[in-house]
């Protein structure tokens, strides 16, 4: 018996006969179409294993006018499918990859949810898309089990949000969480922080002219940020919070008065035993339960042995005791010392119990002000370099003074509120999807197998544009055995087609890639697009040609309908000062200037042409672009010069033009 399976963005159903015309993409069956290919084939669905074999796979194209084409297939690399939806414009290409998911997408998008995935994806090969169909198939495989609202994508900075927020809608998908990494920190930490802008510190170190004196201190700011980035951070850090852990619990038996209710030994029992897997603040909570709770239990027998006592007294005083107004007194006072004693075990059992746990939780940032000022040198001595330690003390000091903390400083301060306060329960998350996640480190990934409480976490990102690698990822298999250890390991996986370049940009920033892949570790680039334009390296005698030759080129690309065109200069400092010398040929023209510099303080970019800076660079992408300055001096054979050419190239979809005054770079 052959059944025919129609798949589609959503799934549609007769109404009469409530038989399904078109099965929803994520579907188990759906499978057979985007991995299995012509003859027998398996999938699974909660049935088990269903075989057969597949006699045909066809591909319908609709226009507004009806029916536009029918293609039949075997596997989904086919060029000729996709080269309809890599032609399109830079604004839609691959929001909606349905129609066209690869074998290798698709054993990311299906991958296993409470197992870690890794996916390292070469620059240009939908990363960012794959990510959110994923959440879409787990949405909607897991729908009995999980709200969307217990998904959340932590994305690099808000362009990337504003073009996830209208890719989610389109898939099927809303409710879904999305962040930026600092705004889910201040949501963990319960405050928030002026944070001191990080590529200050990277524009610092990719300076290639230096002072020798300045080339130490960034040295040892770099080595500094790695190990504020690492899980060795996190351990020095645990020996401070066994301190507040330690002074937290009172050394003594909890008593009301004479009435001994709890040892200190069974006190401490269950702080560090039975509830040891709690926040401390979550510990104090149940141990003072658990004292009122044995208060309550023993209250009728104290009463019972307060009265008796009084009633003693009372006895012996109308026996001792012959002046009546003298004895009157002394009862009186017998039953307002009973009643006060009474009360202290049935009305003011909370006051004793706040009382004995006397030392007060603070915010995180003052426990970790406490930390770096007073107990880092005394934990870290010996385990770091002394010049680090007064760094990281002084780099703090100075950004208090400010009134900011460094991004290194954000993980450390969720972590204190974690094992310290823990988080509040209305923040409940069961997935996170984490993209460009090459320029996250260690201790971040820690705290967000910790907030899940599971290992249920989508890792996406590229080594080789790891440009932030002194507080990033350099190896995905040395950080996540440090994350999860070597018995959760994660699945890896890769992907190697780049969707956005032409073959000829791929091809040369390959060769860039190619002069650190040893340290890396990760595949090459593999264009789909074929037969671009060649890439063009050309040397210009002065500033001004070069200059000149831009503007030159500018106009060719209007010419050819390119509108979304970069120019990328190494620094700020290079970005400004190419400015000024295109303003001056522009005026010296008659002509107006209207070139912008993109800077941090930018949210998105929104076309036209654009001076950016090349660490600005990441995550955009243009139709053309003209990377200036390709010098030996700009860009020496060092890892994050090489990261950067191979960033700043592999924007460009089209065309890419590299030109240089001084000699050309090595790297090229």
């Amino acid at each position: 018996m052959r059944d025919a399976f129609y798949l589609g963005k959503v799934m549609v159903t007769d109404h009469d006969t409530l038989e399904q015309i078109v099965i929803d993409w994520r579907a188990p069956v759906a499978d057979l179409y985007y991995e299995g290919r012509l003859g027998e084939a398996s999938y699974e669905c909660p049935a088990g294993t269903i075989a057969g074999e597949i006699k045909l796979k066809r591909q319908y194209f609709f226009n507004q006018d009806g029916l536009e084409n029918v293609m039949d297939i075997d596997i989904t690399t086919n060029d000729e499918m996709l080269q309809p939806f890599l032609s399109a414009n830079s604004d839609t290409r691959l929001k909606n990859i349905i129609s066209t998911i690869q074998a290798e997408q698709n054993k990311i998008i299906r991958s296993d949810m409470w197992q870690p995935l890794v996916v390292q994806g070469v620059a240009g090969s939908g990363k960012t898309t794959i990510a959110l169909h994923r959440i879409a198939y787990l949405i909607y495989n897991y729908d009995k089990n999980f709200f969307p609202e217990e998904f959340l994508i932590i994305a690099p900075n808000k362009f990337f949000l504003n073009y996830i927020s209208n890719v989610l809608p389109d898939l099927g998908v809303d409710r879904v969480g999305q962040s930026t990494y600092e705004e889910i920190a201040f949501q963990v930490i319960g405050s928030t922080f002026d944070i001191e802008e990080p590529n200050e510190k990277l524009a610092r170190i990719i300076n290639n002219n230096k002072s020798e004196k300045e080339a130490e201190y960034c040295k040892i700011m770099e080595e500094a940020s790695m190990f504020k980035s690492s899980i060795r951070y996190k351990n020095i850090l645990d020996e401070y919070i066994y301190e507040i852990e330690s002074r937290m619990l009172p050394n003594a038996d909890f008593r009301i008065g004479k009435y001994l209710f709890m040892t200190k030994e069974d006190i401490a029992h269950l702080y560090y035993r039975e509830y040891k897997n709690l926040p401390i603040l979550r510990r104090i909570e149940e141990i003072s339960k658990h004292l009122k709770n044995t208060v309550m239990m023993k209250n009728g027998e104290i009463i019972k042995d307060i009265e008796e006592e009084r009633n003693y007294k009372v006895a012996k005083i109308k026996n001792e005791e012959e002046n009546e107004e003298i004895r009157f007194a002394l009862i009186r006072d017998a039953y307002d010392e009973a009643d006060v004693l009474m009360k202290q075990v049935t009305k003011d059992v909370k006051k004793h119990v706040q009382n004995y746990f006397s030392e007060k939780v603070w915010e995180p940032l003052r426990y970790y002000r406490e930390f770096i000022e007073h107990y880092l040198e005394k934990f870290a001595s010996g385990r770091i370099p002394k010049e680090q330690i007064e760094y990281i003390k002084s780099s703090f000091a100075k950004s208090q003074r400010h009134g900011k903390i460094e991004m290194e400083d954000i993980a450390p301060l969720m972590y204190i509120k974690y094992m310290v306060q823990g988080i509040k329960t209305k923040f409940e998350l069961k997935h996170i999807v984490i993209d460009e996640a090459q320029d996250f480190s260690e201790f971040q990934f820690y705290i967000f197998k910790k907030i899940v409480k599971s290992n249920s976490l989508t890792i996406l990102g590229d080594l080789s544009q790891g440009i932030y690698y002194y507080r990033g990822t350099g190896n995905w298999q040395k950080t996540m055995n440090m994350v999860f250890g070597i018995d959760n390991e994660p699945t890896y996986l890769t992907l190697q087609k780049t969707y956005r370049t032409t073959e000829e940009i791929m091809n040369t920033a390959n060769k860039v890639i190619s002069n650190i892949l040893d340290k890396l570790k990760c595949p090459l680039g593999e264009p789909v697009m074929k037969n671009g334009e060649p890439v063009t390296i050309k040397e210009f005698a002065s500033e001004e040609d070069m200059a000149q030759g831009i503007i030159k080129r500018l106009a060719e690309f209007q010419e050819k309908g390119l509108k979304n065109i970069a120019l990328i200069g190494k620094t700020v400092e290079d970005c400004e000062e190419l400015q000024n010398k295109l303003q001056h040929e522009f005026l010296s023209m008659g002509k107006e200037y209207h070139i912008h510099i993109i800077t941090d303080k930018d949210a998105e970019y929104n076309g036209g042409i654009s001076i950016v800076p090349s660490y600005l660079s990441k995550g955009l992408e243009f139709d053309a672009v003209i990377i200036t300055n390709a010098d030996t001096n700009h860009y020496t054979k060092s890892e994050v010069d090489t990261k950067l050419l191979y960033v700043c190239m592999t924007r460009a979809m089209n065309v890419l033009d590299i030109y240089h005054v001084e000699k050309l770079t090595e790297l090229l």
